[in-house]
């Protein structure tokens, strides 16, 4: 067989073969962080937040129309698997070329043990990518990065494929391609744009020899190429549209295209290149033209509302994030961190310690060297991998280097700007609010070139070393390598990262999105706090129509105008408008107010004769009777030097309450912090996943529940598929979320309990209603609780966990108890008392309401002995059940 031939069946199996992994383990429908918003807006071919990724936009709209699945989000879903795949082919031809390359000579004429090595080492280097940690994780949802590394890897290829046909007639078709898979990536993700770099070296020492002069014209050539694409073109298209619109982008196009017919008639063929491929790019990145339409059409999702030239410019800048200085290194605004960093460190040191080794090499070593994962059976230590690929990797790095370091010069090109200069660019504060490795896939693609080369240099060493004769040893001596390396190195990263990134039956984004929404009364309008309580409920409103009443508002984006004019003066999905009384001006250059408190009154109307009603039809009491209107202390969300201030996120909430209770429900999602609730945290009634305004003021803040209400929602309403199952393996993020869901059944356990011999009436499916005894309604939730969130899956702190021991124990159901007292003995095993004395203490008071004073009586006896502190003995006999 030639080697064209078996080149392509081991690409395309290999092709196949990935697709079938990322399908099998692929998320079911959308995921959390920015994956709703994509699907959302790929569907809806909306704007999602700046600068877009249009031309993966106009991909998605394409696969969400086609029924490979039934779930819109698993459609699009499917173009990462399609892309990472695609990469993962082009893994293996890139090292197949690499290697070809440095043995100079005919594939076709080469031994059986020099196909076998080099073929072999190639399909090891393309498993290693595909079965790397960060690059499975993009591989199987919604996100950019996939197909991000398959327009790097897109470039590389085809600059290796016109290295093999330069000086020959047509090679320029390459280059105008490369130049055209640029433009395309741009709407896609700018990482991509790091791989010129790499393709300006393949080019380089194609033509031209080594010398000094040479080279800094390299490096300058390089570097203006890049500043060609990305502040001439990506940059400054938008300001010629913003200054001379269509026309002058019309003109512009028109005098390339006279360049090129001229530099064609001229035969100046490096000149017409050039033209050709500004062009090229030029038209991949007219995919942004769609940003620029659609926002002019209004679409439910329109984030910054780019429908202006200045809007549009203003988008494609980012300008809404602010400048990005490369230097000083920056840390957290925290007093505590920044006083420490200042004291201690300098930037330099901050640069090491953080972004370089927390932000990058400990992200490097969760792909190559192995990864503790938090989840259970899912890997033990950082050795879970053996180090294997980093030490194969490393031989495969100083080997190519030894045998065309032109070449090795390339790959680290790739490797170190998408890596640890990429670090430098970046200058990510401390603390982030989610891993950031996706941003280095470009890094680990390089470095997985490099582990199938060293695969085949540690078999060309042994081969050497020990003068392994030609015929049958030589060829078993590759099979052997080959074999092992695929099972100790492609095996042990297939085995050690399958389960944590199996997505399979992960439903929680999907069904904390219905959860949240379905806590939430008609015509309700909704506060959310980020990505994880926002992106989920657009993509059941926009894409699966579901609660489309709801008036979703992100706090975070009501700092900026353009949203909460938007707010004011849009009916997305036919929802009602939220009232105002600022005008638009007025809205549109919001800023900080100066402020120390505030008192606010705004009538009630007869919401609280309806609260009343429905106490009284459900047969609880309220905890205070309500007056006749809201009254709260306004407090500033913010404060500097010692002057508060109202963020324009408070003045937005402050705007939305007064304007519009008691009209319209006003709710707050469960995940947003106090500060935002502009200090009316005594005035919420927990409705689940949602707090609700209301006109009354609870003892405690955040306190007051109806538990009618919270029982239908957890118990009939709220949706909790495959939590319990085992078998199903939930990401960091779904299992951080599902730690709300407990207090939430303990909550209302609690209240039920509070009087277990009482009695509640509960709405039935047709609104009638039916009589409960409060203590076995009480008894079901601990026991649903338990069951759906088991506390080895679902870790509680202790004192959530003593307090499931004592209301198990008010109820008559000790033995229920037993899993909780396990688990905090589990907490206790192992730790001195000194480390964490509150655990303990809690633990006692578990032995105790469960009937077993003599442990509980041991435990405080050693708690006091061990920190000197008798009193302890006095507060735990006067402790009081939570």
């Amino acid at each position: 067989m030639t080697h064209r031939a078996l080149n392509r069946i081991l690409a395309l199996l290999l092709f196949a073969a990935a697709e079938l992994l990322y399908l099998m383990t692929m998320a079911p429908t959308l995921s959390f962080w920015d994956c709703g918003e994509f699907i959302a807006t790929a569907y809806t071919l909306g704007v999602p937040h700046p600068p877009g990724a249009p031309l993966f936009l106009m991909l998605g709209r394409l696969f969400s129309m086609i029924p490979f699945f039934s779930d819109t989000g698993a459609r699009v879903n499917l173009i990462s698997t399609l892309a990472s795949s695609a990469t993962v082919m082009l893994t293996y031809l890139i090292t197949l070329r690499f290697i070809v390359l440095y043995r100079k000579s005919d594939p076709d004429g080469w031994s059986l043990a020099e196909k076998f090595s080099a073929y072999g080492s190639a399909v090891v280097a393309a498993l290693a990518l595909a079965f790397s940690d960060s690059f499975w994780f993009n591989a199987v949802e919604t996100e950019v990065y996939a197909l991000s590394s398959f327009f790097t890897a897109m470039v590389v290829w085809l600059m290796l494929r016109w290295h093999d046909e330069y000086p020959g007639p047509g090679h320029e078709r390459w280059l105008m391609l490369v130049m055209y898979m640029v433009g395309l990536s741009i709407g896609v993700h700018l990482l991509s744009l790091l791989a010129v770099f790499a393709a300006a070296l393949i080019y380089y020492f194609r033509r031209y020899e080594l010398t000094l002069k040479s080279f800094a014209l390299l490096v300058a050539g390089s570097s203006a190429l890049f500043f060609l694409i990305y502040q001439v073109i990506i940059k400054g298209l938008p300001v010629l549209f913003q200054f001379a619109s269509w026309w002058g982008f019309m003109l512009l196009c028109a005098l390339l295209a006279w360049g090129i017919w001229y530099t064609q008639r001229g035969r100046l063929a490096t000149a017409n290149t050039i033209m050709v491929s500004l062009l090229l790019i030029i038209i991949g990145y007219t995919s942004y033209g769609m940003i620029y339409v659609r926002a002019q059409a209004a679409p439910p999702i329109n984030e910054n509302n780019p429908s202006t030239p200045e809007a549009f410019f203003s988008y494609l800048n980012r300008e809404q994030y602010g400048d990005m200085p490369i230097w000083p290194r920056r840390w957290s605004p925290e007093p505590v961190h920044q006083y420490f960093y200042q004291q201690y460190h300098s930037d330099l040191d901050y640069f090491v310690s953080y972004q370089l080794n927390r932000m990058y090499l400990r992200y490097f070593g969760w792909q190559f060297i192995g990864r503790e994962h938090d989840m259970e059976g899912a890997g033990v230590d950082w050795s879970v991998l053996w180090g294997v690929p980093f030490l194969v990797g490393l031989v495969g790095a100083v080997a190519h280097f030894r045998r065309h370091w032109k070449m090795g010069l390339v790959v680290t090109a790739l490797f170190v700007l998408t890596g640890a200069a990429l670090v430098i660019y970046l200058n990510q504060t401390e603390p982030q609010p989610r891993e950031r490795d996706y941003s280095y896939a470009g890094s680990f693609f390089a470095f997985a070139i490099w582990i199938g080369i060293g695969v085949e240099s540690i078999w060309s060493f042994l081969k050497e070393r020990f003068s392994v004769p030609k015929g049958m040893p030589e060829n078993v001596l590759a099979g052997v390598l080959v074999t092992v390396a695929l099972l100790l190195l492609n095996g042990r990263m297939l085995q050690a990262n399958y389960r944590v990134h199996d997505r399979s039956g992960n439903y929680v984004p999907w069904d904390w999105a219905w959860n949240m929404l379905q806590s939430c009364e008609k015509d309700a309008i909704l506060f959310t706090n980020g990505d994880n309580d926002t992106f989920p409920l657009w993509y059941l409103q926009e894409v699966e129509r579901i609660r489309t009443d709801v008036r979703v508002v992100n706090l975070s984006l009501a700092n900026t105008g353009w949203y909460l004019l938007q707010l004011k003066n849009t009916s997305p999905r036919g929802a009602r408008p939220v009232a105002f009384s600022a005008g638009d001006g007025e809205l549109g250059s919001i800023t900080y107010v100066p402020i120390d408190s505030m008192d606010v009154a705004i009538p009630a109307g007869n919401a609280g004769t309806l609260l009343q009603r429905q106490a009284a039809r459900h047969g609880f009491s309220l905890p205070s009777m309500p007056p006749d209107s809201l009254k709260w202390v306004m407090k500033p969300g913010f404060s500097y030097d010692g002057q508060g201030y109202l963020r324009p996120q408070d003045i937005a909430v402050y705007e939305i309450v007064t304007n519009n209770f008691p009209d319209r429900p006003i709710c707050f999602a469960l995940t947003v912090d106090q500060e935002s609730m502009i200090g009316l945290q005594r005035h919420l009634r927990l409705d689940g996943l949602v707090y609700k305004v209301v006109p009354l003021e609870s003892p405690d803040p955040m306190s007051f529940i109806d538990p009618a209400r919270l029982y239908l929602s957890l118990m009939e309403v709220y949706r909790f598929r495959n939590l319990d199952d085992t078998s199903v393996t939930l990401e960091e993020t779904s299992r951080r979320l599902c730690a709300n869901y407990t207090p939430l059944f303990v909550r209302l356990a609690f209240e039920l309990a509070s009087e277990p011999d009482g009695t509640i009436r509960l709405a039935g499916p047709s609104g009638s209603l039916r009589t409960a005894r409060r203590g076995a309604l009480a008894l079901e939730v601990l026991d649903t609780s338990s069951k759906v969130l088991p506390p080895d899956r679902y870790p509680v702190n202790p004192e959530l966990a003593g307090t499931f021991v004592s209301l198990y124990n008010r109820l008559g159901a000790k033995s229920k108890a037993v899993q909780y007292i396990s688990y905090l003995e589990s907490l206790a095993s192992g730790i001195s008392y000194r480390s964490d004395p509150k655990l303990f203490f809690v633990l006692a008071g578990a032995y105790r309401d469960a009937g077993r004073p003599k442990d509980a009586r041991r435990i405080i006896d050693a708690l006091a002995r061990e920190l000197q502190e008798p009193r302890i003995k006095e507060a735990f006999e006067q402790q009081k059940e939570p």
